[in-house]
């Protein structure tokens, strides 16, 4: 096979994937194209940063492969995990529509590959209506996610916020009245993810399992009673708000 025919079949081979992305699914194959052919690849170590808070936002990255993590950091170096980007996904699409620095450090949390293309190619894409619309309706989204987030991590106790996040991680395939998670390779990971402290995350665990509502097998957290972990996650409040009735004012 020539040279030529080596590169039209790893630009055919971005494109599938371009094609399964939230933000590149449906677009025009000319817009495909254009990336494909344009992007470049990038490798990433365990803990390596794709970028840092602050740097430039001179590229449009999607995880290949891999998991990258968007994290903040407070001044005395506590990490808080805000979100997850997955392979297929792409990271901060906000690079699109403005120049403004990055707003958090991007992570590679395992070994990654991520696809980047430049800034300088943004006009060919921004110029397309259907690129526009589909980058606002993917901030829309992760403006969503960022205020529940916001709401879990500020106004819920730590039990409230980690069934939360263990609820919404969690496969939707419950066996035999169990369901199951897996965890973090760590707690600092875990506690991150939650805005806790090892000790205090580990004692919250513990408490559960102590009462039967959980039981782990080495990073494999089995939930034994859904409805009350639900409870736990929503207070016993928004998770059966569809049945509350308003009161009736006494005569």
């Amino acid at each position: 096979m020539c040279l030529g025919q080596d590169r039209s079949a790893h630009v055919r081979a971005r494109q599938l994937l371009l094609e399964q992305s939230p933000l590149f699914h449906g677009l025009p194959d000319t817009v495909l194209d254009y990336v494909a052919r344009h992007a470049t690849e990038r490798s990433l170590r365990d803990g390596q940063a794709l970028f840092l808070k602050n740097d430039p936002s001179d590229f449009l990255a999607l995880v290949l492969r891999g998991r990258v993590y968007k994290i903040l950091y407070g001044p005395d170096g506590q990490e808080l995990i805000v979100d997850t980007i997955e392979a297929g996904e792409t990271v901060d699409e906000t690079a699109l529509l403005d120049s403004q620095n990055r707003n958090f450090t991007a992570i590679a949390y395992g070994p990654a590959r991520v696809l980047l293309l430049a800034r300088r190619h943004f006009p060919a894409l921004t110029s397309e209506p259907a690129v526009l619309e589909r980058a606002h309706a993917t901030l829309c989204l992760r403006l969503r996610k960022a205020v529940d987030s916001l709401e879990t991590m500020c106004l819920h106790r730590l039990e409230s916020r980690l069934a939360r996040y263990l609820l919404s991680v969690m496969p939707d395939d419950g066996r035999g009245g169990g369901f199951e998670v897996a965890l973090p390779p760590t707690q600092s990971i875990l506690a991150a993810m939650v805005n806790a402290s090892r000790p205090k995350l580990n004692a919250q665990l513990q408490t559960w399992h102590r009462s039967g509502l959980v039981s782990r097998r080495r990073n494999i957290l089995r939930i034994n009673d859904i409805d009350q972990f639900r409870c736990k996650a929503y207070l016993g409040r928004d998770f059966v708000r569809t049945e509350v009735r308003p009161r009736q004012k006494a005569n």
